[in-house]
Order: C-alpha cells, then sequence, then structure tokens
C-alpha cells in the first residue's frame, strides 16, 4: 500500500502553474489548471490520456503554454529563465532518442557540466544498485528499455536539481531496481529545497508522498 503523505510541515512552492490552458488540435487536455509544486516529493496520478507526461513537459520547460503560465520560483529577476531552467530542471521523455549515440558514461559527463549540484558518490551508488556498472561504455540505443531508463533515473537522483520530473519511474524495471528507485524517492520526499515529481497510473507501494495531483479528478 502506498504510505500516507509526509506530516512535515508545509513546504514552500518550487513551482507553480496558474490557469494554465492546454491542447491537441481540439482535445482540450488542461483548461486552466493552477497549482503549486512544493518541495519534496509529488505524484502526479491518472490513468491514460489525463494529461500526466503533458504536464511533465510542461513544467520542465519542453512545452510552452497556450494561456496561462509556468513559474519557476527559484529564478529571480537577474537570471534567465531559459539558462536557469537548463541548469536547475532535470527532465527526460522516456522515449528521447537524443542521446542514442552517446554512452551512459558521456551522457553523466553531460549532465555534471551542466547540474552544479551533482553528485558522483551518489551517481557511483545509483550504478551499483542499479546494476548498470557493465553498460556504462555501451551507446544507449544497444542498452534495453529498461536499462536506459535506469541511465534516466541514476542521472536524476545524481543531478539532484531544483526541480526533477521522473515520468512512470518503475516501468520496465526489475525488482531489484524497483527497490532501489523506492528507497530514493523515500530519501527526496523529505527534501526541503527541491521539488521532485513523479507521474504514474497510481500511487507506488511503499513511498512517502509530501503531496498528491489528481489529474482526473
Amino acid at each position: 500500500m502506498p504510505l500516507s503523505p509526509s506530516t512535515h510541515p508545509k513546504r514552500a512552492p518550487v513551482a507553480r502553474v496558474n490557469g494554465l490552458r492546454f491542447s491537441y488540435g481540439a482535445t482540450r487536455i488542461f483548461d486552466g489548471l493552477t497549482l503549486a509544486v512544493p518541495a519534496g516529493l509529488t505524484l502526479v496520478q491518472g490513468g491514460e490520456s489525463c494529461g500526466k507526461s503533458t504536464l511533465l513537459r510542461l513544467l520542465g520547460g519542453a512545452l510552452k503554454p497556450q494561456e496561462g503560465s509556468v513559474e519557476w520560483l527559484w529564478i529571480d529577476s537577474a537570471q534567465s529563465p531559459q539558462n536557469a531552467s537548463q541548469r536547475d530542471i532535470y527532465w527526460i521523455d522516456p522515449r528521447d532518442e537524443r542521446h542514442d549515440a552517446d554512452s551512459a558514461r558521456t551522457y553523466f559527463d553531460q549532465l555534471r557540466a551542466r547540474h552544479s549540484r551533482f553528485s558522483f558518490p551518489t551517481l557511483d551508488a545509483l550504478v551499483h544498485d542499479l546494476g548498470l556498472s557493465e553498460h556504462l561504455e555501451k551507446p544507449l540505443y544497444m542498452l534495453s528499455t529498461g536499462s536506459k531508463r535506469k541511465v534516466w533515473l541514476a542521472g536524476a537522483f545524481a543531478s539532484h536539481c531544483r526541480l526533477t520530473l521522473i515520468d512512470e519511474p518503475f516501468a520496465a524495471l526489475d525488482q531489484r531496481s524497483v527497490a532501489c528507485v523506492r528507497n530514493w524517492l523515500n530519501r527526496v520526499a523529505g527534501d526541503t529545497e527541491c521539488a521532485w515529481v513523479v507521474a504514474d497510473y497510481a500511487a507506488p507501494a511503499g513511498v512517502v508522498l509530501t503531496h498528491q495531483v489528481a489529474l482526473d479528478a
């Protein structure tokens, strides 16, 4: 069973969505959506085609709102929003093919150069626990769907960005890796500065959540 939302004091928001409207053609996905994303671990939950992945893309800056706005609240007036979002947001579409010619090690090196909080000790622990050691020098197109997802997950936790967005964190993973990812999600649930947002069909078993967003509602 999923664990209850955290009983920590109310967390300050890291990002905010204001009056968001977004459609694909004639299909309206969001019609005036407003919500705050606090520090800690937020679950975006809902069924097929309810907008879970679309919301992550909007929060990550990969899509632009058609109406309304997405605010990244750590960015001050002296910063370029585009540059700050590239440094301080981790989001990658699990189906992304842009890095397929890169090895896992090259991808991690790119993250280290981009994200100032990147942690090699965290990466080393995840590489070991997720069984990625033998895959570090392989181009990503050679990896299975599950192994490629492990690379994205290791990058997410090691980068420790102000806003981290993960779509279906347990998809295509073996049971050992599911346990590893569950452990790391419970660690970041206590984060009081950074927001971690996962999207899935249901609340993950054994994970403490700071906040939940039910898109079906």
